[in-house]
């Protein structure tokens, strides 16, 4: 505020005095630059922070996309690996066909972990485990590729092994058909042989049969004397008593003989008596078996012999009728006759 003097004193220049300066003004400037800075700061920041996420993000898609193409690589890798295995095994394709089908389900559960990045690590290991699990079948199919080779090369053996034994069966077919049709010829000459022998056997035999005449039989009864006289009465007989002559036969051998006497009652049954030697001889005429009594043994020299043989069987009844007499030598019948008994 202006004072005004009484007594002026003369001055060239008045007096001024210039207004008070405001400083509202430049305290909202102050505040406005503080704010205008602090924004271009947090901006700044901002933009900066911004960039820094952006990296990150582009890194972790990079390592994503990476991690995706080699998944993928690998996975068809180990598919490649397992066609190259397919052959014409059934059986062996059945299982490249499986374990393809498991390794398809574990690259889906490796996709599905990479579509977020936080589970990268878990989908290296998926991958990881998928490649292991790839190298597990490659060997699995290569041991059975192998065994498969080894039971092949055996099979190879066994049929060559096989067919030589086809081929030697054959050859010893063939061989054995010839000795066969060689045996059979053998075979039938000797029967031709043997029939001839035989033929000629039957006729030396029959040339040596000691014949046999004058042959009698009567009944005889013993006296308590001890001495047998004849009767014809059966119920008087005790023994049958058979004499005969032999005749001269030169191509018999000498030596020891035998006659085998057949008594045949009226009923025509053979008597005899195994405690007596009866038994059977075979006919060499028609092969059949004749009983006999009892066999007659003598010593033959080539001419003629009497000789008579018995038949007294304790206790034995006789029956009144017919009775044949028989003597076989050497299957043949050397002689027989007859007798009655009243």
């Amino acid at each position: 505020m202006a004072t005004i003097q009484s007594n002026p004193t003369p001055n060239p220049k008045p007096n001024y005095t210039p207004p008070k300066k405001d400083n509202t003004k430049s305290t909202i400037m102050t505040v406005a630059i503080v704010a205008l800075a602090a924004l271009l700061a947090f901006t700044t920041y901002g933009w900066l922070s911004g960039r820094t996420d952006n990296a990150e993000l582009t890194t972790e898609l990079n390592e994503t996309i990476e991690f995706r193409a080699q998944a993928e690589q690998q996975y068809y890798e180990a598919i490649a690996e397992l066609e190259e295995m397919r052959g014409s095994n059934e059986e062996m394709n059945a299982l490249i066909d499986q374990q393809k089908a498991e390794l398809k389900t574990m690259k889906e559960k490796v996709d599905g972990l990479t579509r977020d990045s936080r589970n990268l690590s878990n989908a290296r290991r998926e991958l990881a485990a998928l490649r292991e699990q790839a190298d597990s079948y490659i060997a699995e199919l290569n041991t059975l590729r192998e065994e498969n080779a080894m039971l092949t090369e055996n099979n190879r053996q066994l049929t060559t092994e096989r067919d030589e034994l086809n081929t030697n069966l054959q050859t010893s077919q063939m061989e054995n058909e010839e000795l066969n049709a060689t045996k059979a010829v053998l075979v039938s000459e000797r029967d031709q042989l043997t029939n001839v022998n035989e033929q000629l056997s039957r006729k030396v035999t029959a040339g040596s049969v000691i014949a046999v005449n004058s042959i009698s039989a009567v009944g005889q009864k013993q006296r308590n004397s001890g001495k047998f006289v004849d009767r014809n009465s059966a119920k008087n007989v005790d023994r049958l008593y058979v004499c005969f002559s032999t005749l001269e036969n030169k191509v018999a051998e000498a030596g020891e003989e035998v006659y085998y006497l057949r008594v045949i009652d009226p009923s025509g049954a053979t008597i005899s008596l195994d405690a007596q030697g009866s038994g059977n001889l075979k006919s060499e005429e028609n092969g059949d078996m004749i009983p006999y009594t009892k066999p007659v043994y003598f010593d033959f020299d080539g001419g003629t012999k009497n000789l008579c043989a018995e038949w007294n069987e304790p206790g034995y009844t006789y029956t009144s009728g017919d009775y044949t007499i028989e003597l076989y030598n050497k299957g043949y019948l050397a002689g027989s006759t007859s007798m009655r008994l009243k």
